[in-house]
């Protein structure tokens, strides 16, 4: 295992989000509302893999923006993180493409500016153009807690890895299918052991519902072990 490399791409991604914007938001006492697109602004065709969804949802990407009276877009930046800076970079993008209904003055019913947010996550689109690799072993779902293929078994939020091991978030769809990049949540103390462990997360999808599940929608952490010679 290549450390210096793994540890050099650890260090490149720190990197990337310290030098992403901060969220200024908007200014003491001004509303935030939830966006909504205006028609012919469809964000099929114009935002390829994506699909609006409740700004509450924990593993969207949660945009803020300004809308003028024309319902034109502008300083949009992101406000919560997905935990994929692919899907965030893609939501930030969408915005710009698109025109939204615009706030309306209280009794006067005249167009005004005013802050928003929207969120926006993965659809069935997006997975669809990217199969999982040829070959790849499923693990248990993550709808309930289970022993997986190799070594990663599903566990609580919080808890401890063994000792060699790094603990991982992962969030499915309907399909099983990961609806963001997976996530090292409890680090091994080892970049190139978390790194594998990313790798395992991501190889394992599509998850799939073990017998007596009714859900596999949502997300779960992965403890995985490493046993090093």
């Amino acid at each position: 295992m290549n450390i210096r490399r793994s540890a050099f791409l650890a260090r490149a991604a720190l990197a990337a989000v310290a030098a992403a914007p901060a969220w200024a938001g908007p200014p003491a006492g001004a509303e935030l509302r939830e966006a909504s697109v205006a028609v012919g602004y469809e964000t099929q065709g114009r935002c390829p893999g994506l699909i609006q969804t409740d700004v509450q949802e924990p593993s969207a990407a949660l945009i803020v923006l300004v809308v003028g009276p024309s319902g034109v877009p502008s300083q949009a930046s992101i406000r919560t993180s997905s935990g994929s800076e692919t899907l965030d970079t893609a939501a930030l993008s969408c915005v710009t493409k698109l025109r939204f209904l615009p706030a309306v003055r209280a009794g006067e019913g005249s167009a005004m500016t005013s802050w928003q947010e929207i969120a926006w996550k993965w659809g069935r689109e997006h997975f669809a153009q990217t199969p999982p690799s040829a070959g790849a072993a499923p693990v248990a779902a993550i709808a309930t807690p289970g022993v997986g293929a190799g070594a990663a078994t599903a566990s609580p939020a919080g808890t401890p890895p063994a000792a060699g091991g790094a603990e991982v978030r992962v969030c499915v769809d309907e399909s099983g299918r990961l609806t963001q990049d997976a996530v090292v949540t409890r680090s091994s103390g080892d970049p190139g052991l978390d790194q594998a462990a990313l790798r395992i997360a991501r190889s394992g999808a599509p998850y799939y519902r073990p017998a007596g599940a009714t859900s596999l929608t949502g997300c779960a952490q992965l403890a995985i072990k490493f046993e090093t010679q």
